[in-house]
């Protein structure tokens, strides 16, 4: 069975960041074969489909509706196939946008979502496994009870589960370039930037924490791991389970490197 290890956490924590560099790095340094699995990818594509259907998604019942149609199903199947396909630049110019984003949390909290994304998920795994993968790493958010699912039902080996915090003010002079300037020192136009992701940032994290569905929770009793000083025992009942603060100031590799480290060691 692949070995799963799970990114989970809070938005603009560097969640995506560390998990694309972990990627690589269990690939190339250490020879595995590895599947990343984007369920956040899933759901703004989901968010892409449903707006080209005309859906309104301030009205819960036409998602709903939507998703509730098998040929809708098949169609959005599809669709998540096209964008994984696409390149790189595209991709990010169709999904990533704020207005996508803000979407996307209407969008994920259906159950009729939710229950599309963990049926695709148990297929990459499924698919996973007769490929020949041997670790798949999982990013998204309220990881944990799918992935102690797919471990029950056969699918995986569930090894690790990872929570990414960040400070928001931190979080959004990252995401806007700003990260080696401190608030202060920012420009007035700069810091209203700054303050309006920092506003999208609460708002993202509060949704996910409220909503009934796949609820955001950090892990109880997981040991806190501050970056980048040296990782604490990860502690957890049947895997080990860390919360990774991301908030202090460093760079892209200061902030990817140790944690991919830490999955090597949890795989060997």
């Amino acid at each position: 069975m692949p070995k799963v290890v799970t990114f989970d956490g809070e938005a603009r924590s560097g969640k995506g960041t560390i998990v694309q560099y972990t990627k690589d790095y269990l690939r190339d340094e250490l020879g595995y074969r590895v599947m990343l699995v984007d369920r956040g990818q899933t759901f703004r594509t989901l968010v892409v489909a449903t707006t080209k259907a005309g859906v309104d998604l301030d009205n819960p019942d036409e998602i709903d509706d939507f998703l509730g149609d098998e040929k809708n199903i098949a169609s959005c199947t599809q669709s998540v196939k096209d964008v994984y396909r696409m390149e790189k630049a595209a991709r990010e110019a169709l999904l990533y946008t704020n207005k996508v984003g803000e979407d996307s949390a209407k969008v994920g909290s259906r159950p009729a979502s939710q229950v599309f994304v963990a049926n695709l998920t148990k297929k990459w795994l499924s698919d996973a496994r007769k490929e020949g993968f041997e670790v798949v790493l999982i990013d998204g958010r309220a990881l944990v009870a799918i992935a102690s699912e797919m471990h029950d039902d056969g699918l995986c080996d569930f090894k690790m589960g990872l929570y990414f915090r960040c400070d928001a003010e931190v979080g959004a002079r990252r995401t806007l370039g700003y990260a080696t300037t401190k608030y202060e020192d920012l420009s007035l136009g700069q810091k209203n930037e700054v303050d309006e992701l920092i506003a999208q940032i609460g708002q993202r994290n509060q949704r996910d924490f409220d909503r009934e569905v796949e609820r955001l929770t950090p892990p109880t009793g997981a040991a806190v791991w501050h970056l980048p000083s040296s990782p604490p025992k990860a502690t957890g009942g049947l895997r080990p389970m860390v919360i990774v603060d991301t908030s202090a100031s460093m760079t892209k590799l200061e902030m990817s490197r140790p944690v991919a480290e830490l999955v090597g060691q949890s795989l060997a």
